[in-house]
């Protein structure tokens, strides 16, 4: 069961044809695009929030198809904490930890969701091989992404913790469309500094100073380039890999001289 807010109206998933957005695998698997009577698409406004109510397992799962959104909780005063920023092609199974942890995705920006519920093939696809590589895949690189989080929150400065946050929107922006050089900022002060484990005003300072350094440029408060990707990399004490479009934020730059 789910319960959306600030949702638009939801269509049903086409009978045929793969999920442009999915790159996890569970919707490439033949035999899970039948008998899904449930699987539907939810576009949800910004701010809008969708949330699951039991049973608490890893049956459920929402594809964010278009878009940027959040995994959220809350802590036990009431205050609100991201905990994931899920990109377009992200999965997210088994949402709700718990029946007393509140969870729910929110919508960063206007954005897509698929969503299906296989609950009741539980049984039947505990054994099916290629089901359970497809979830294993989601469960690894969330697990990863978690590790590297962790090490984020514990090992990294302000100014770095927020380099590299911005340099990975560069790579996922870049991933879907390599030719883009300028990289779309969907999130608040106050998100990004949720997410980083920050306060709003120290974000808005370490943002001042990358800007005075000339590391990113904005173009305007929700858009930004990086002229030279390796001068980001080697300010942060850890691995990022070469965006695809790269090149293209230096050559929009010169336009602009």
């Amino acid at each position: 069961m789910y319960d959306v807010a600030g949702a638009k109206k939801a269509v049903p998933a086409p009978d045929s044809g793969l999920c442009d957005g999915c790159r996890q695998g569970v919707c490439a698997l033949s035999h899970l695009q039948k008998d899904l009577p449930d699987r539907r698409f939810i576009n949800l406004a910004k701010g809008g929030r969708l949330e699951a109510t039991g049973p608490y397992d890893c049956m459920q799962f929402w594809i964010v198809t278009k878009g940027t959104a959040a995994s959220c909780t809350t802590f036990a005063d009431g205050r609100r904490q991201i905990v994931g920023i899920e990109y377009t092609g992200d999965v997210v199974c088994g949402l709700m930890s718990a029946p007393s942890t509140q969870h729910w995705l929110e919508a960063l920006e206007e954005c897509e969701v698929c969503q299906f519920d296989l609950t009741r093939r539980a049984n039947a696809l505990r054994h099916d091989p290629e089901f359970l590589a497809a979830t294993f895949a989601i469960v690894h690189r969330r697990l990863t992404v978690s590790q590297d989080r962790i090490s984020m929150l514990g090992r990294l400065d302000s100014q770095e913790r927020v380099l590299l946050f911005l340099a990975e929107l560069v790579q996922r922006h870049t991933a879907l469309d390599p030719m883009a050089p300028v990289t779309a900022l969907s999130m608040s002060r106050e998100d990004i500094a949720d997410y980083l484990g920050l306060n709003a005003e120290t974000v808005s300072r370490v943002l001042t100073r990358i800007k005075k350094s000339g590391l990113v440029k904005f173009l305007n408060r929700t858009e930004y380039v990086m002229p030279d990707f390796e001068a980001v990399r080697r300010r942060v004490p850890v691995e990022i890999p070469m965006p695809h479009g790269a090149c293209n934020a230096r050559i929009l730059m010169e336009a602009f001289k």
